[in-house]
């Protein structure tokens, strides 16, 4: 092999190991990053800014990339900082963020503050979701750029300015909305219906108040210029064109005709088996008794079927002569206006204390609070 040979033949591998090293690592693809870390929130809060000023066009969603790299190189060349793509201290202060970022609403994430948050975000365009009670990384995004368009505090935090911003008032205490004539099974059913047909509620209509039917109330109401509550009020209710009764029926049975003894009884039988339940699972026991009435597997009246041997723990304990609170009387009478959240069951049992084994064999329906109930 010639000298020339030779040589040439050592530039051709000096260029392909310079090449493969090239590609290995592109020039101008260092990864930096934001100095406290390439957290969903940081990366959005750095976004959002960046995408206020007019540096960064594409869409907030707290992934580091290539997009996101260049717009603060260029935004750090613009303000005479040190163009190396580090979100550092000096960077972050410039863009006016204190990092790190964590997001959430001060009076506490429940579905309610959450739900209102979202409506109003997707009202303005923020938010693209649906809007779910949920806190979640787009709530978040959402929250920052809003923060970030308005001149607030871009810390992804909820607070009282941008609560008042937004138009919402929050509470520290859970809420689930509701109907102000009542939530009987009908009332519910026709809002949720109502919601349908404008597009707001998805899931099936049950006429069982929700989460999913808060969330679709709240949202209708933001998108409407309604206080957003969810509570379906006379306004909110004139707005969706529905006429709402107090208490209509279901398959049978209404407040109206049953005797203030019987009444005070289903009182009485919810207080002793589901007193400390959630609300929709004290009328579920209710409405459990009231459908074995309708059964003709049971007894036909409603001491007949709470009194019926061995039916209910609270008559073989004794808890059925407590004195019911006003909550249980409610719930009697919600379930006696048609609301029942169990879809006809017959059965319901604690699986924590459940002791028959052909209790087991049943079929669950649906569980509330402690209690699966059964067809």
């Amino acid at each position: 092999m010639t000298k020339v040979l030779r040589r040439n033949l050592i530039l051709v591998l000096l260029a392909a190991i310079f090449a493969m090293i090239a590609v290995s690592f592109p020039v101008g693809s260092a990864h930096a990053a934001v100095g406290s870390g390439n957290t969903y929130g940081n990366v959005a809060a750095v976004q959002a800014r960046l995408s206020t000023l007019g540096y960064y066009r594409s869409t907030v969603d707290g992934v580091w990339g290539s997009g996101t790299l260049s717009a603060v190189k260029r935004f750090q060349s613009d303000y005479g900082l040190k163009a190396d793509g580090e979100v550092g201290s000096a960077t972050a202060k410039k863009l006016g963020i204190t990092l790190p970022i964590s997001g959430g609403i001060s009076a506490g994430k429940t579905t309610a503050n959450v739900a209102a948050v979202q409506a109003r975000l997707r009202t303005y365009g923020y938010y693209k979701s649906t809007v779910d009670g949920a806190w979640g990384n787009k709530t978040l995004a959402a929250v920052l750029k809003y923060q970030s368009d308005k001149g607030l505090k871009t810390d992804g935090v909820v607070g009282s300015g941008t609560a008042i911003k937004l138009g919402i008032t929050l509470s520290s205490s859970a809420r689930n909305g509701g109907i102000s004539a009542g939530k009987t099974y009908d009332n519910v059913k026709s809002v949720q219906t109502a919601l349908k047909n404008a597009g707001y509620y998805k899931s099936t209509v049950d006429g069982v108040w929700g989460s999913k039917t808060m969330c679709a109330v709240m949202a209708y109401q933001s998108d409407h210029g309604l206080t957003v509550d969810g509570v379906v009020g006379s306004t909110t209710l004139k707005s969706l064109g529905v006429t709402l009764g107090g208490g209509s029926t279901n398959s049978g049975g209404s407040s109206g005709n049953i005797s203030s003894s019987d009444l005070n009884l289903l009182a009485r039988c919810v207080y002793g088996e589901a007193r400390g339940e959630p609300y929709n699972g004290q009328v579920a026991i209710a409405a459990v008794v009231l459908n074995r009435v309708r059964s003709s597997k049971f007894p036909n009246t409603i001491s007949g079927v709470i009194y019926q041997a061995g039916a209910f723990t609270a008559v073989s304990d004794g808890q059925i002569n407590l004195t019911p609170n006003e909550t249980a009387y409610r719930a009697a009478r919600d379930a006696l206006g048609g609301w029942d959240p169990t879809g006809g069951c017959l059965y319901y049992y604690n699986p924590a204390t459940a002791t028959s084994s052909w209790i087991w064999s049943l079929t669950v329906h649906i569980k509330i609070g402690r209690h699966n109930f059964a067809l």
